[in-house]
């Protein structure tokens, strides 16, 4: 029997009322035919398809599926005060039963009759009966007081088979420099953000209310952990880590625009306890195939890093945010696929002027609880088309990984809220433009990574430029350079920035107002980015290194480009703003 609070059972009731929970339900309804590949469009090896069996949910994250094909799955902000979503999925539709939980995050995890779900902050668990059904009465508060700055904020959870529960945290910074990603700032000695950060905790299952000092630090040196799973045949707990950015605008004289769109690798480690991959110390170049030192502790990216740091498993092009990680031990997909590695890429947005890349599922071959072989792209064109995917303007974008019961695989979209299923017959009828062999391997692109888009062609970039007689076409030109090289890689080559991450630059008070404030905003940075009523995580560090033309002239070129129209900027106008403290 599902246990619900009457306080959650009447608001239920009472938003099935509200024309969103009215969309979110329809879709779901029915006994409709399950749907043909074609209608996901994505690309899959041959003898797999895919369907949708839910859509627009909200910001779905990680996510389980129950032996009765009930779904549970987290939303990174609450929908209508729910923050985790029940679902039952019969005949390839699956249906919300209810949510619960007012906080918001990324976590979910089942077992031994509990139901684990994080915030950013927090652990929680709920009652389970017999039949995965929750008992929402039955909340306890597992672990509190987590960092949370709003930056690499997510606790995924896992557990080993003795049910110690592990908590990546990640750090919120870049490197662990001075005044993070300024441009020359070196690393903090030591690095004490690694206190409380920057690593995997492990903490009891079943004990309320614990904090730092009832848990053991397993493993530290790891800058974002999301994506994260327990191998069985090794025994040892695998994680993905999300490697650091701003190479290039941090270190100009060492680093090139393309350097920072292929450096560093995101890599994968197997971890034991005590053990310490490095971060901020080095990062892995997988081109040299070494840890490097980095440059905010005394490297030249070539200067190889400490040996006490450990290797990791595998290494994959940069900037592509690995958010899941799921080991397969189903029996429905062949034998190659038994007890590899699936992983999430969520695709990146900080690789231009470079193309973006990611927005896919890959598939890691293992053997003996190590990996095997060189990876592949398994699962593609989650991001709609090739010219998405280079502009970063994906439909979806992959998150969460799991699988269900019969051995397919589920996977969440944390853009428009939805769940796919892959399934594998190896006997169906498939169309050769739905399905498609992998589009790329690991050894394709040791050389070059970006050739994840190499046979897409680069689409022309999307600037629509002002005629205005303030600005000349000298200084368009000039700014346009500035922008590609300091601008670009956070509020992207269009200018329409990141999701949730960082503004667009698109018709905002802050680009076409008052010029005093905007120049402030170069000279001396944003820390909390709430422009036109929305919010944005990242902070925008201080450009005051640029010269007052150099400022004058991106600020001209940006209220003059992405269909913007305002006055140019003078070089005395900068001055002057400067000159006042």
């Amino acid at each position: 029997m599902l246990i619900v609070k009457k306080e959650e059972m009447n608001s239920y009731k009472n938003n099935l009322l509200v024309p969103f929970f009215l969309l979110l339900l329809l879709p779901f309804t029915g006994t409709t035919q399950t749907p043909t590949p074609d209608t996901t469009g994505l690309k899959l090896p041959e003898g797999f398809s895919a369907i949708i069996v839910a859509d627009k949910l909200g910001k779905t994250r990680h996510l389980v599926v129950t032996p009765q094909n009930d779904i549970y799955v987290r939303l990174a902000r609450p929908v209508n005060g729910k923050g985790t979503l029940l679902l039952h999925e019969e005949n390839g539709q699956a249906t919300v039963k209810f949510g619960f939980g007012n906080f918001g995050g990324t976590g979910i995890y089942l077992r031994d009759g509990y139901l684990y779900t994080s915030s950013n902050s927090e652990i929680f668990r709920y009652k389970v009966d017999a039949n995965y059904q929750v008992d929402t009465n039955s909340i306890e508060r597992i672990v509190t007081g987590m960092v949370d700055k709003g930056t690499h904020d997510t606790k995924s959870i896992m557990m080993d088979k003795e049910g110690n529960m592990y908590i990546p945290i990640g750090c919120p910074s870049n490197s662990c420099q001075e005044k993070d990603r300024q441009k020359g700032s070196l690393g903090i000695a030591g690095c004490p953000l690694l206190e409380t950060s920057g690593g995997v905790w492990v903490f009891k299952r079943d004990q309320k209310d614990q904090t730092y000092a009832d848990g053991i630090r397993y493993a530290t040196g790891l800058r974002n952990v999301v994506g994260v799973d327990w191998n069985y045949q090794s025994n040892k707990l695998y994680v993905m880590q999300h490697g650091r950015d701003n190479l290039n605008t941090i270190f100009p004289d060492m680093y090139t625009t393309k350097d920072n769109a292929e450096l560093p690798a995101e890599c994968m480690y197997a971890l034991n306890k005590g053990d310490n991959a490095g971060w901020p110390f080095i990062y892995y170049d997988r081109f040299q195939k070494k840890k490097i030192q980095a440059p905010e502790y005394g490297g030249d990216g070539k200067k190889e890093g400490s040996a006490e740091y450990i290797d990791p498993a595998a290494a994959y092009p940069a900037h592509m945010a690995p958010n899941a990680l799921l080991f397969y031990t189903g029996k429905q997909f062949p034998e190659k696929y038994r007890n590899g590695a699936f992983i999430a890429f969520h695709g990146s947005w900080n690789r231009a002027p470079e193309p973006q890349a990611g927005y896919f599922v890959v598939f890691q071959p293992f053997k003996n609880g190590i990996p095997a072989g060189d990876w592949e792209v398994f699962a593609d064109n989650f991001s709609g088309s090739p010219e998405k995917t280079a502009n970063g303007r994906a439909d979806h974008r992959p998150c969460g990984l799991a699988q269900g019961p019969d051995g397919s695989l589920y996977v969440t979209d944390d853009k428009n809220g939805t769940i796919f299923k892959i399934s594998y017959d190896q006997k169906s009828s498939v169309t050769k433009t739905a399905v498609t062999k992998p589009v790329a391997t690991k050894a394709a692109l040791a050389k070059k990574p970006s050739t994840v888009v190499a046979k897409t062609k680069t689409p022309a970039t999307p600037i629509a430029v002002a005629k205005v007689s303030s600005a000349t076409n000298a200084t368009m030109s000039a700014g346009k350079a500035v922008y590609m090289q300091h601008c670009a890689a956070c509020h992207q080559v269009d200018g329409e920035g990141v999701g949730n991450l960082n503004p667009p630059l698109i018709k905002t008070k802050y680009v076409l107002g008052d010029k005093t404030r905007l120049i402030n905003v170069v000279l001396k940075g944003l820390s909390q980015q709430d422009v036109d009523g929305e919010k944005y995580s990242n902070a925008m560090p201080p450009l005051n290194y640029l010269t007052d033309k150099e400022i004058a002239n991106v600020l001209t070129y940006i209220r003059n480009s992405f269909g913007n129209k305002a006055g140019a900027l003078t070089e005395g106008e900068v001055k002057k703003t400067r000159a006042k403290k």
